[in-house]
């Protein structure tokens, strides 16, 4: 059995503020230290029903957040960028996929650090006339190559729009109660790492339960930017129609299409925010 495991920071135990993501940050070395321990305890459940492979992919930011050392060497790591699947890079041929330290999108409330994929330019993310966030994103990608998302870890929100996006089979932890968006109620690590190895055990044993998310093709992907100029620059991307003056649409047959679209509209997004700065 194949485990992936993609790995979020927002969504970590103890984590409510951007000082502990942030790699200039002077909480980000504990932040760290907490993202591996969530890390560890889902490898430990991962071993203990059998699985003869692990892969983690660090999908925060620059990705270069999980130090190999301090992880359980039975994993391997996936760990910089760009990746061609960023989030969900390994997901390939596994036979369950567990998203740790995920965080819900931009708009839900109350929802620790929410935003959607590239916080500094999209508002809003629909595919096929669902709004989603990260996390839907790459259940659904998954689902293009066969894979189940069994298990999710982060505030209540986040865990209660997968659960209705994925479905009841899915398995969650919930390691802290959002209060706001940098606010939160906080279980102890030993508490929630004993969570952690008690729902991803209870998710591949309960295997034979989950599907993989798939949705019919055609693929509407309908991007609401923060500001026009980002809509704009996005509108350049062949195949792009305007919607209004933040949005666009991008229509696709496959959800690996889609998925590729998003990431590049994301870029051109950012790209007149970067020039201010050149």
């Amino acid at each position: 059995m194949k485990v992936f495991i993609s790995v979020d920071m927002e969504g970590i135990t103890g984590i409510a503020d951007w000082r502990s993501v942030m790699c200039k940050e002077a909480d980000y070395a504990e932040g760290r230290e907490r993202m591996a321990g969530d890390v560890n305890a889902a490898i430990e459940a991962v071993l203990e029903v059998g699985a003869d492979e692990i892969v983690v992919n660090d999908a925060h930011d620059r990705m270069t957040n999980l130090v190999i050392s301090k992880l359980n060497p039975a994993a391997r790591l996936i760990t910089g960028s760009t990746k061609p699947l960023g989030m969900m890079q390994g997901v390939e041929g596994a036979d369950a996929a567990l998203l740790l330290g995920y965080h819900a999108r931009m708009g839900a409330t109350p929802a620790v650090l929410n935003h959607t994929f590239v916080g500094g330019a999209f508002s809003r993310v629909w595919l096929n006339d669902t709004e989603v966030g990260e996390a839907e994103m790459n259940a659904a990608l998954a689902g293009y190559f066969g894979v189940p998302v069994v298990f999710i870890s982060g505030d209540q929100t986040v865990c209660d729009l997968a659960r209705t996006f994925i479905g009841l089979a899915l398995r969650t932890a919930v390691v802290k109660h959002a209060i706001g968006r940098n606010a939160a109620e906080c279980k102890h690590p030993d508490v929630t790492s004993g969570m952690i190895r008690k729902g991803v055990k209870e998710s591949l044993e309960k295997l034979s339960e989950a599907k993989p998310v798939y949705l019919h093709p055609p693929y509407e992907l309908v991007i609401e930017f923060l500001g026009t100029e980002m809509a704009e620059s996005a509108a350049a991307f062949v195949g792009t129609e305007p919607v209004d003056g933040r949005t666009v649409r991008y229509r696709c047959d496959t959800m690996l299409d889609a998925h590729r679209a998003m990431r590049s509209l994301g870029m051109l997004g950012v790209f007149p925010v970067l020039l201010r700065h050149v």
